[in-house]
């Protein structure tokens, strides 16, 4: 299979808050579904990831940061244990709504030392050289309420200013900086204000979708698609999600609609890819709605329902599913159940070995035992 013929492989993010740390199990287990002994890294399987809010702060250290999911895991849970540190006091704005609750200082100064970690320099810019994993993050201006697309890559069709300036750190403030419980961040030259970008895009499977049409316009993007992953942080009920102030209590709730909104919406719109097991949603259904963005005291809780849900047998094909759409665009092929010493397999193109598991070989037609 030649690179022009392979596939695209997308990744899309939904915010959540704490709750993302249930999209990362999710994902782990779909990495662990395509080679158990050693999971690959996201970035060497998706060409794009895109990302809101927490789902956002993945999408850095998955794609721009090149982390493997349980180091992403362990990064993401010291990060949300500092930055969710509550203020002695929370402030109540003459309008209503709810003053930051949270130290944006300590969310910064958390980040800073993640990508320090990394790289080596805190103040990296978002924008990378290296363009096999290109990562999409959504922000909202403040004053216009409009989502913004920070990127990882150069888009023609869109100005360069942030892309030239803004750093990582930067670009995970403006993605995460939840109006209810961070202040916005100030970045670039023009010094503009944003906040998360979960109030019209915290599913941002539709940036992503415009932003790969943008990249790869060679031709339409439906026939260059491999695998579309969608990955939620719990089916919401936004009754549940009650802040104090009026303005707070309307931004969740409006999250909430508009996520499972897009997911139906992209469902419908592109049923050829759901049809052939080119696009997969997952999403916990039930336990996780209750849980704040914030509470960390609840990790392991989110965990635990999350693995329950995994263990479903209908989930538990839709992942090795997933994981044989993801290796056929990547050129290999992942068969759905171990060969025996008297097995026949008839593989056609590149195909990944895994004794125990999945057992293939590499190019051409072969037959294995």
């Amino acid at each position: 299979m030649t690179i022009a013929e392979r596939k695209l492989n997308l990744l899309s993010l939904d915010g959540g808050g704490i709750r993302g740390l249930s999209s990362l199990y999710i994902l782990k287990r779909v990495m662990e579904a395509i080679n158990p002994d050693s999971p690959p890294k996201p970035c060497e399987y998706f060409d794009m990831i895109a990302g809101t809010s927490t789902g956002g702060l993945i999408a850095i250290m998955l794609g721009r940061l090149k982390m493997d999911v349980s180091e992403c895991i362990d990064a993401y849970n010291t990060l949300a244990t500092q930055a969710f540190t509550r203020k002695a006091y929370i402030p109540i704005a003459v309008t209503g709504n709810v003053k930051e609750r949270f130290d944006s200082k300590q969310l910064e100064a958390a980040l800073k030392k993640a990508i320090a970690d990394r790289l080596h320099d805190q103040d990296a810019l978002l924008k990378d050289s290296d363009t096999s994993c290109r990562v999409v993050l959504c922000a909202t201006r403040a004053g216009t309420s409009t989502t913004v697309v920070l990127r990882s890559y150069r888009n023609e069709r869109e100005c360069s200013e942030l892309y030239n300036t803004v750093k990582i750190w930067e670009a995970g403030r403006a993605t995460s900086a939840a109006s209810s419980f961070f202040d916005p961040i100030t970045i670039g030259p023009n010094g503009q204000r944003f906040f998360d970008g979960a109030t019209g895009s915290n599913n941002p499977i539709r940036h992503l979708w415009m932003e790969a049409k943008d990249i790869w316009p060679a031709a339409p993007l439906e026939e260059q698609i491999g695998c579309i992953v969608s990955v939620g942080t719990g089916v919401p009920q936004a009754t549940r999600y009650e802040t104090k102030g009026i303005g707070g209590l309307k931004t969740l709730k409006a999250c909430a609609t508009e996520t499972e909104y897009t997911k139906e919406e992209f469902a419908i719109e592109h049923s050829d890819l759901v049809a052939n097991d080119q696009y997969f949603r997952f999403n916990v259904p039930d336990g996780l709605a209750n849980i704040g963005l914030e509470k960390v005291a609840k990790i392991d809780l989110i965990v635990g329902i999350t693995e329950n849900h995994l263990a479903n047998d209908v989930v538990r094909e839709r992942v090795l599913a997933c994981a044989g759409s993801l290796s056929k665009s990547k050129g290999y092929t992942v068969l759905d159940r171990p060969p025996s010493k008297t097995s026949l397999w008839e593989v056609t193109g590149l195909a990944r070995a895994q004794v125990h598991s999945k057992f293939s070989i590499l190019h051409s037609s072969h037959t294995l035992f």
